[in-house]
């Protein structure tokens, strides 16, 4: 499958949004961070790419801190890419020189792994330097080609009205190619090459390659720790937790280690963006369970069964939707899941500034919704969408809808 232009290419460089600053992009490895860069240089921008991993790149700086500019000559804009930076010591030193130094019409863009996006949550003399913004897996209204603009949520007066502009976009026809779009993504994940590749042998190797990547090589280069196969054990254990609150205590018991040391190891699988976590929605609702997360993978295929790997699917198509709404200035999105001690639960809720705006459940055939979703969504004051992964469905009410996935994610950035 052919993989054009990233969706993230048609804000990051809105000068609405950035001003003049340096802009980061931050997400996992391999999610096509340095290719959309390349590509730049390329087709669009005269400039130069710097891999700080490079040696030779170290050198230059260390004999001239502007050696990017060397190649500028009269250029009017000019685009530094400065790539795996957050890696060598003193990192927002170089680069807070560097924008305090060159001239506004000399562009930096910083590309990095998950440490980057870590590193920018510690507050340091950067603030307000900088624009920050998110590259995660491909998504259907991607890959078909879909601008941000067009998307549920992309447009201020969306805000007003979520669920009155999320009904518009469901109804009508769904786009030729959607179901084929959808169904490839489900099996490949939304990591480019893989989605390139359309191969079930090139997956699982890349699958295998990816984990040891990141396991083996990031988990030692970046942390402190050192027992890397109990690591590696925790990642096989969470497949089956895909979907229910994690117990520290139960995991900490089957690997035979310490409450604090699963505690520290989960936390540096979400720094490597090899897993995201939610947390319970607690607001407006008395008595619910506050504590646990639920851990989803990035790439669901590694969820493994096919209940998990869709819900995991949509919970990554959801946290990225709400990355996107919040990285285009539209507002602070964050994404929940609701469980009660009654025994009430939904899978996701979507808030929007502070406030819960859509409760959303992951099904993989069953059409109709149950009273105790009704209910819960009645309590929280907002609408219900059952998204199903069988084709073909779409059934809307006043408060409600029930809609095939690839209908609803069509609609998602």
């Amino acid at each position: 499958m052919r993989i054009d232009e990233r969706q993230v290419h048609g804000y990051i460089w809105d000068e609405e949004i950035i001003g003049r600053k340096m802009v980061f992009l931050s997400g996992p490895r391999q999610v096509g961070k340095t290719t959309y860069a390349r590509s730049l240089l390329e087709r669009e921008r005269k400039g130069g790419y710097f891999n700080w991993d490079n040696p030779l790149v170290r050198k230059s700086y260390a004999a001239d801190p502007f050696f990017f500019l060397k190649d500028r000559g009269s250029a009017r804009e000019y685009l530094a890419v400065f790539d795996e930076i957050h890696k060598r010591t003193r990192w927002k030193d170089i680069l807070k020189g560097i924008y305090d130094s060159v001239d506004p019409s000399c562009r930096i863009l910083v590309t990095g792994s998950a440490r980057l996006e870590w590193f920018r949550k510690s507050g340091d003399s950067l603030v307000g330097r900088y624009a920050h913004f998110h590259m995660l897996p491909l998504s259907v209204s991607e890959l078909a080609k879909a601008s941000v603009a067009e998307s549920w949520l992309c447009r201020a007066t969306d805000w007003k009205s979520p669920w009155n502009s999320l009904k518009k976009r469901l109804d009508g026809p769904s786009p030729a190619g959607n179901r084929a779009i959808y169904e490839h993504l489900f099996m490949f994940g939304g990591f480019p090459e893989p989605v390139g590749r359309s191969s079930a042998r090139f997956l699982r190797k890349w699958q295998s390659d990816y984990l040891s990547l990141l396991l083996r090589e990031d988990m030692r280069d970046l942390t402190s720790i050192k027992a890397l196969d109990v690591v590696e054990n925790l990642v096989a254990l969470l497949p089956a937790r895909v979907g229910s609150p994690i117990s520290v205590n139960a995991l900490s018991r089957d690997l035979e280690t310490t409450h604090p040391s699963v505690r520290n190891y989960l936390l540096q699988l979400e720094k490597l963006w090899l897993t995201f976590s939610l947390r319970p929605w607690s607001r407006r609702l008395g008595r619910v369970l506050r504590k646990e997360k639920k851990t989803y993978f990035t790439h669901w295929p590694f969820a493994g069964e096919e209940q998990r790997i869709f819900e995991n699917m949509l919970a990554t198509m959801l946290i990225r939707a709400c990355l996107v709404w919040t990285d285009t200035g539209m507002g602070e999105a964050g994404l929940w899941y609701v469980r009660t001690f009654e025994g009430k639960e939904a899978d996701f809720l979507i808030s929007l500034d502070g406030k819960p705006a859509v409760l959303v459940e992951a099904k993989l055939s069953d059409a109709s919704i149950g009273t105790g979703l009704r209910n819960l969504a009645g309590r929280l004051g907002v609408p219900l969408v059952q998204v199903v992964h069988t084709p073909g469905i779409l059934r809307m009410e006043e408060r409600t809808a029930v809609v095939s996935a690839d209908r609803f994610l069509r609609a998602l950035p």
